[in-house]
């Protein structure tokens, strides 16, 4: 049995009769909306567009100018952060476990989901609850498929605080790299989308 992951943008694999979901409407963050470094030009944008029905799919789209290995969290109405790609469910099948697998092209967009790619082929549905949150598009030049991050502060929803928090605290993990599994700081890029569920 598929289990449904809470996000405002759910995570689906494959589940029939979905409840009725809230409207969701999308509106990307002001240029220059934060001050969260982005050294490889890495940029999100959402499909089909910013308005989004009851139930519709939703794609997101993320390039990058240099390579690294992409990481995209959802920050839902109340703060709570879900990591979408990788996932853990996508993690289990043999190609999600590679070190390589969320490894990005400059110049080559990621689609995701995305029924062509074994770890990006699943479903997102638009779900409450209702109020501002943000998708996340986070880039390590470092290999890194998950990320452990604090619930934003509710007072920083629908803000560029709330890209900001959700930089610092990635900024303050540390990534297990090479062969002696050193400790290194991951030097994200960050893109954020900013929306809000009505």
């Amino acid at each position: 049995m598929m289990r449904r992951a809470a996000l405002c943008l759910a995570l689906f694999a494959a589940l029939a009769g979905a409840p009725a979901l809230a409207q969701v409407k999308l509106t990307p963050a002001a240029p220059g909306a934060t001050a969260a470094p982005n050294p490889a030009g890495l940029t999100i944008e959402i499909v089909p567009g910013y308005e989004v029905e009851v139930g519709g799919r939703v794609w997101f789209k993320v390039t990058s100018k240099q390579p690294g290995y992409l990481v995209l969290v959802d920050i839902d109405a109340t703060g709570a952060l879900r990591q979408i790609y990788p996932n853990l469910q996508s993690l289990r099948i043999p190609l999600g476990g590679s070190g390589d697998s969320n490894k990005v092209t400059p110049g080559k967009t990621v689609t995701v989901p995305d029924p062509q790619s074994p770890i990006a082929n699943f479903e997102f549905i638009a779900e409450a609850p209702p109020g501002p949150g943000m998708v996340v598009a986070l880039l390590s030049p470092q290999p890194v498929q998950l990320v452990d991050l604090p619930e934003v502060p509710r007072e920083a929803l629908g803000t560029p605080a709330a890209a900001e928090f959700v930089y610092a605290a990635a900024q303050s993990l540390r990534i297990a790299a090479g062969e002696n599994h050193r400790l290194v700081d991951p030097a994200w890029s960050l893109a954020a989308l900013y929306y809000t569920i009505r």
